[in-house]
């Protein structure tokens, strides 16, 4: 394969905002379009085949940013200082986006009801049903972290190779059943592609063909080749220090929730 790193200018904050915007675009689809159009709420002139090709076309869009996401989340675990504070981080705001994940995309009573907590209420059954992409990205975190703790502890201890390898089955088998049982954003596939990401992460080529042709064989995410393709450039540099700003990443998936779910609810009472 020829030599990409003249071509690697792609920084860390560059696939973030690729990942945020292509996951806006498909959460329109999913969030509004959607039930929009099922609760028959749509009175325009587009006939179903011409809706359903638009909602198609932004779904298949969308589909780069988990890949994305579970890439960074990878290089931020090799190069955070606190690993402890990035999992409390996934955590805190995947608790903070539960709510608005919730409506947008599960609700089924009082779907226009812009006031949160009626309408959660409305769905009380919800909150325990599934859980939003912050709970499989800190799953997988998990995973991948005891996966490398255990393998520096029998290093020391010169253990055989294969008493490691049964180490790193356990804990992604471990990880998996957790996101299954939880019912989170892409569960177990989730988890499964972070520790491609992490196993690999010497072989840049090697992982991400390995990724894609894992993640590509589950409906549509075989058109989240763009993003892959975005992670071949990867120039492995962060990009500017954010510093505390780093943190509107984190908000960006909660607020375009929340404005989607509110903008959703004033198109269905206008």
């Amino acid at each position: 394969m020829p030599d990409l790193a003249v071509y690697k200018k792609i920084n860390g904050n560059a696939l973030k905002i690729v990942a945020c915007v292509t996951m806006f675009i498909d959460h329109i689809g999913a969030g509004f379009m959607l039930p929009y159009v099922r609760y028959g709420y749509y009175d325009g002139n587009l006939s179903i085949d011409q809706l359903n090709i638009i909602y198609k076309a932004l779904r298949m869009i969308g589909r780069t940013a988990f890949p994305v996401f579970c890439f960074l989340l990878v290089e931020g675990f090799i190069h955070t200082r606190s690993r402890l504070r990035y999992a409390l981080s996934l955590l805190l705001f995947g608790i903070i986006s539960e709510i608005p994940f919730d409506l947008l995309f599960f609700a089924e009573e009082e779907i226009d009801n812009i006031n949160m907590i009626s309408a959660l209420k409305a769905n009380s059954y919800l909150i325990w049903d599934q859980c939003n992409v912050y709970f499989t990205l800190l799953i997988g975190l998990l995973v991948i972290w005891g996966i490398e703790s255990t393998k520096h502890f029998l290093s020391e201890k010169k253990a055989p190779i294969y008493v490691n390898w049964l180490f790193i089955f356990l804990f992604t088998g471990a990880g998996c059943l957790t996101a299954y049982k939880l019912n989170t954003d892409y569960d177990m596939y989730g988890v499964i592609l972070i520790t491609i990401f992490y196993l690999l992460q010497r072989y840049d080529y090697i992982r991400l063909f390995a990724g894609y042709l894992y993640i590509s064989q589950l409906g549509l995410e075989y058109t989240s080749l763009p993003g892959f393709l975005l992670m071949l450039l990867y120039s492995k540099k962060r990009g500017k220090n954010l510093g505390m700003f780093k943190y509107l990443f984190y908000l960006f998936y909660p607020v375009h929730l929340t404005a989607i779910y509110i903008c959703r609810c004033i198109a269905m009472n206008s």
